[in-house]
């Protein structure tokens, strides 16, 4: 009982609270899981090629190419990204898979939108919201997929 008069056992307990609370990381607290050394080498090491700029054609393969472009100018703010996927015929193909990360290289990870699908409008195209946060050099990853497997990496990098 005197240990519990002297406020003591006060500070122990607030002590062990702390140290419980600063054992969590800030991902596990949002209920995601934390990347450990290896899956961000494993990121670091995934090549994404160069993209012309908007509205040039990127091959990406097996008789496809694409197009991508923005409503506007990158800025601060939203900026819809739009990408068409066409045959070698110039035909629409809306069968593939496109996801896109937006980031800034120069602060990795901070305000990064992490791997979104984009969603396809009644017109064929991939249309995906992208939030730019901050001034500063960016860089949007675009990944497209078909029948589940990879077939083009790309980046676009601009300075807002």
């Amino acid at each position: 009982m005197a240990f519990m008069k002297n406020g003591s056992f006060t500070v122990l307990l607030s002590f062990l609270l702390i140290l419980c609370l600063l054992s969590v990381s800030p991902a596990e607290t949002r209920g995601q899981k934390s990347m450990g050394a290896r899956e961000a080498k494993a990121e670091e090491a995934t090549v994404y090629v160069p993209m012309p700029e908007p509205g040039k054609k990127v091959v990406i393969g097996n008789g496809y190419y694409l197009v991508y472009g923005f409503d506007k100018k990158p800025k601060l703010g939203t900026v819809i990204m739009k990408v068409e996927i066409f045959s070698t015929e110039g035909r629409k193909d809306t069968s593939f898979g496109v996801k896109a990360n937006a980031d800034m290289p120069s602060m990795r990870g901070a305000h990064s939108s992490g791997d979104r699908s984009f969603a396809v409008s009644r017109r064929g195209d991939y249309v995906l919201p992208i939030s730019i946060v901050m001034p500063g050099d960016w860089e949007i990853k675009l990944t497209v997929t078909k029948d589940g497997k990879i077939i083009y990496r790309g980046r676009h990098d601009f300075n807002v």
